[in-house]
């Protein structure tokens, strides 16, 4: 079968709608300023549109969200995309956790062009899917000061037929999509707003099951962990059993504490950074709070809950979006044309 990642308008003609690489854009027209982002779950869709302008921070002019059952497969995918009339605003779409896998690898030593083949067979064991049908994209690991460290690279592997399920929905319903994203690089772009990303921060996402963390300082994602939350210490007493909703895994924050810790230890030393002190948590919410509490205490760290309004703005009639989803989805609609190497 042809290779998706290196033929893509052989795939592309094979769908009813465009097909874009994980990060890859499509030449389109586009309204300047806007773009809107599309994250799904389990049984939510949520769709935000963001507008930038140089000199000003970024406003979030529409935040919805809507049940869903089917993730993109979903009939309320095209009708909240329909609804919301977006033209040719450029669309950014959000891949499921289970649908990609990232692993740092070292950079072949290749000419640029047989970068990512090359990359393809070093992770042919790496991933719980079959490497041959994945679509690959690659972006760079900050590089360290010390001499003779080999160049690293973040490497994603995403299901193909995620990927075409996305590019055939998506596409259907707006003209303007052009790029599928990974929620650690949704969250990187909410990192980068905040005022402690220019000394370092640590910004940890709150899901269901697990919690997603990502090591950001002046806008470069260094380190993506994601830590299973559903195990607990033999005989702890879950201090956010009345704080989990329904669904929701329990947090043993002395776990936790200690995972995140090794991560912070290793930003520092590996990356020769200073050290983080600042960890935020989103969203915010009882649960979310508590754990802040929590691991300040385990940590020794500043920890606080992420209030979206200190690093966005809000158009009239809009409030701040409540759950991870609408993060991720107002983390897409952030992204650039120079987010990603």
């Amino acid at each position: 079968m042809p290779d998706p990642c290196l033929d893509l308008e052989a795939v592309r003609s094979k769908l009813a709608g465009p097909f874009v690489r994980v990060f890859s854009l499509f030449k389109r027209t586009r309204v300047a300023g806007l773009r809107a982002g599309i994250a799904v779950g389990d049984r939510e869709v949520a769709v935000a549109v963001v507008r930038k302008a140089p000199g000003h921070r970024p406003v979030v002019v529409n935040c919805v969200s809507e049940q869903s059952a089917e993730g993109y497969a979903d009939a309320a995918v095209e009708r909240v995309l329909h609804d919301l009339e977006l033209n040719r605003t450029p669309v950014s779409a959000v891949i499921g956790a289970g649908d990609y896998q990232v692993v740092q690898v070292e950079a072949p030593d290749v000419p640029p062009a047989e970068l990512r083949q090359a990359t393809r067979w070093r992770l042919r064991d790496q991933f719980d899917f079959p490497i041959d049908s994945a679509t690959i994209d690659l972006f760079d690991v900050p590089a360290t000061s010390r001499r003779g460290r080999t160049r690293m690279l973040f490497a994603v592997a995403a299901r193909g037929d995620a990927v075409e399920r996305i590019a055939t929905v998506v596409g259907r319903a707006t003209p303007g999509f052009d790029v599928i994203d990974i929620p650690e690089l949704c969250q990187r772009n909410l990192s980068a707003l905040l005022p402690q990303d220019q000394k370092g921060v640590a910004l940890l996402v709150l899901r269901e099951q697990f919690a997603q963390l990502v090591l950001t300082r002046n806008g470069l994602l260094y380190l993506t962990r994601r830590f299973e939350l559903a195990q607990r210490s033999p005989g702890t007493l879950d201090f956010t059993d009345a704080n989990a909703g329904p669904g929701e895994a329990h947090i043993d924050p002395a776990t936790l504490a200690l995972e995140l810790q090794r991560s912070l230890d290793y930003y520092e030393s590996h990356f020769d950074q200073s050290a983080i002190g600042d960890l935020i948590i989103a969203p915010g919410g009882t649960r979310a709070a508590a754990l802040a509490t929590a691991l300040a205490a385990e940590t020794g760290l500043r920890v606080s809950t992420l209030s979206l309004g200190d690093c966005l703005d809000m158009a009239d009639g809009v409030a701040p979006p409540e759950g991870w989803l609408s993060c991720m989805a107002i983390g897409a609609a952030l992204r650039t044309d120079a987010a990603v190497s």
